[in-house]
């Protein structure tokens, strides 16, 4: 079973990771769409602001009540605020598992939206990390497709530039 603590962390590297791809959106692409019914990238960007909030949420409140406010602060967000737009989020879902009781997270029964049953700590796995990544991925090829032919697996799985290739 994963920790709360092996949890955090594990969110708090994908925001870097999402923080860090931001920082390569090529001159240009913020209206890009793969396909005319998908997201901008300017608009993946906001909703990744929200994505793990959102199920976190869900999964200790038992509600949606809190969606419709978390998406309308998400449509200002801009390009410029957007790194501490994903902090706040981070912070935010940090304030919410840290305030689940240590035994609830390891034990308490609940369900997935879908309905399926699971305890707490898988549920906060399955709708807190898994977004992140999710969605860390299709930024990643967003900006691959959209110019940034640079990127590689370092910064899409690290958050970090490789290191430069000595000249010859």
């Amino acid at each position: 079973m994963i920790t709360r603590d092996q949890l955090l962390a594990s969110m708090r590297h994908e925001t870097n990771v999402v923080k860090h791809l931001a920082t390569k959106v090529p001159a240009g692409a913020l209206d890009f769409r793969p396909t005319p019914k998908q997201r901008s990238t300017l608009e993946l960007m906001q909703y990744l602001t929200t994505c793990s909030a959102i199920g976190v949420k869900w999964v200790i409140h038992g509600t949606w009540d809190h969606v419709d406010a978390i998406e309308k602060a998400a449509e200002s967000v801009t390009p410029a605020d957007f790194a501490s737009a994903m902090d706040r989020q981070m912070a935010e879902v940090e304030r919410e598992i840290r305030a689940v009781p240590e035994q609830d997270f390891l034990t308490k029964p609940t369900k997935m939206p879908w309905g399926a049953p699971t305890v707490l700590g898988i549920s906060l796995v399955d709708c807190g990390v898994k977004p992140l990544v999710a969605y860390r991925m299709q930024f990643f090829l967003y900006l691959k497709e959209s110019g940034a032919t640079e990127l590689g697996t370092a910064q899409c799985w690290m958050g970090v530039d490789p290191p430069k290739k000595p000249a010859n």
